[in-house]
């Protein structure tokens, strides 16, 4: 657990409720702050960044929330090394510990997708994290192995060793394969609508060898999608 003392910064609302459900609803439980979170766990982010990944967010109401979150330490900003020099934000260590707690209510809110309006916007990042949300945590991989994904957004890691699985944004400094396809393309392949071959055959998907997307999906373990 953090200290308790904060760093500055606007004053929190509380239920002042002795209740540790409360208490974390105290700290993330305001409009945009899990999504924020959402955005950094896959690494640092500028400001900009995460306005252009969280749409319909106002500039004020994301400088409001990430500063509660730097007074509730789950966030902090840093200082990029030259030549960059530009200010990103990212998670600590304690906000990191909201990682398995983001997937279950991801894996949660699933069953209630079909409430959804039409129109929808969507971002690598959403697509990744739900493939995080439904890692196939019988499965095994025999080596480690590491695919670099490029995705609608750009390109992430996927790592595999054992049983676990990690994804980070940005591309590998070494891949055992490499697997390029748009958001929507993976998540039919995810969910069973499109298998790897037919995605390769048409077009909407490329890669370095036979093996890259079959190795990968097998991470993962989506739920069928109905049929209409």
């Amino acid at each position: 657990m953090p200290p308790s003392t904060a760093s500055p910064g606007p004053a929190p609302r509380s239920y002042a409720q002795l209740c540790g459900i409360a208490t974390a609803l105290d700290v993330i439980g305001d409009r945009w702050a899990l999504l924020i979170v959402r955005e950094l766990m896959f690494g640092p982010l500028r400001f900009g960044d995460m306005v252009e990944g969280l749409p319909g967010i106002g500039t004020n109401t994301l400088t409001v929330r990430l500063k509660q979150l730097e007074s509730a330490e789950v966030v902090r900003r840093r200082l990029l090394p030259a030549p960059d020099r530009a200010t990103v934000y990212e998670l600590t260590a304690y906000g990191h510990e909201l990682e398995p707690i983001l997937m279950a209510l991801g894996r949660w809110g699933t069953r209630s997708m079909g409430r959804l309006p039409v129109e929808l916007a969507s971002r690598s990042r959403w697509l990744v994290a739900g493939m995080l949300a439904f890692h196939d945590a019988e499965h095994r991989v025999a080596t480690p192995t590491t695919w670099e994904l490029r995705l609608t957004d750009g390109p992430f890691t996927v790592r595999a060793e054992g049983a676990d699985v990690s994804i980070a944004a940005g591309p590998p400094d070494r891949a055992d394969h490499r697997v390029t396809v748009e958001d929507g393309d993976l998540h039919l392949m995810l969910t069973g609508r499109l298998t790897p071959a037919d995605a390769v055959a048409t077009g909407a998907s490329a890669v370095s060898d036979d093996d890259a997307l079959p190795g990968l999906l097998t991470l993962f373990a989506f739920p069928a999608v109905p049929a209409a």
